[in-house]
């Protein structure tokens, strides 16, 4: 009988959903400074990102979960970063993608081609290979990237790389203030519930909703979590 009830409680400990966790500035998360402007109507958050990188083809799948249940007043987007040479290759691939109308299925089909699928990439015409699934054809693809539209996102792209100080990948900009990056957490889950809790705290101090003071005070953690890495 007591052996059934050590198990018993083992098992109750392991079934809790979440740890509480306080979060600080400077032991989570680092202030970038104040942002250029600052939204009155939604959070911003932004993931930067690397295709060849192998953390954030790891962290991809915890990212889309936490995008799908975030708040509507959550601006989720993606910044590539060309930290390693040849990396601006894949930024661009990216912003080319967004100028021809590519979802999500497109962005993780070059994750899956470059660590899944083992792909030599070696040049323009190898990554437009990749988007030829989604019946856009090499020459398109390559004249969109040669295009005005993709090169304002280029020079966008360099400016708020070097604004938010983004040095490894993934990292996660909150507003326009606030980094956050994996060495900082045992998880990536970790990780995102120390974003809500920003979200929320910004979210209040907007008005958006209600409820943000009480979310972050609350923000939990996951007990089970995926391994943290970053490039």
């Amino acid at each position: 009988m007591k052996a059934i009830s050590t198990l018993a409680g083992l098992l109750a400990l392991i079934s809790l959903p979440v740890v509480a966790q306080t979060f600080e500035e400077g032991r989570h998360f680092e202030r970038i400074g104040t942002p250029n402007s600052v939204p009155e109507d939604r959070v911003e958050v932004v993931e930067a990102f690397a295709y060849p990188c192998p953390a954030c083809r790891n962290f991809h799948p915890v990212i889309k979960r936490w995008e799908e249940s975030a708040p509507e007043f959550v601006e989720f987007s993606r910044l590539p970063i060309g930290l390693q040479r040849g990396w601006d290759l894949f930024a661009r691939a990216y912003y080319t993608a967004q100028v021809l109308g590519l979802g999500e299925d497109a962005h993780e089909a070059v994750f899956k081609a470059l660590h899944d699928e083992r792909r030599q990439i070696r040049n323009f015409e190898d990554v437009a290979a990749i988007y030829s699934d989604f019946g856009v054809e090499t020459g398109t693809f390559i004249n969109t990237a040669q295009s005005f539209a993709v090169e304002s996102h280029m020079g966008r792209n360099r400016t708020d790389v070097s604004r938010f100080g983004v040095r490894q990948t993934p990292t996660m900009i909150v507003q326009g203030k606030w980094r956050l990056t994996p060495s900082n957490f045992d998880s990536y889950e970790q990780m995102l519930a120390a974003v809500d809790y920003l979200v929320a705290r910004e979210a209040e101090a907007l008005g958006l909703t209600d409820d943000a003071a009480e979310a972050a005070s609350e923000v939990g953690v996951e007990a089970t979590s995926t391994e943290v890495a970053s490039d």
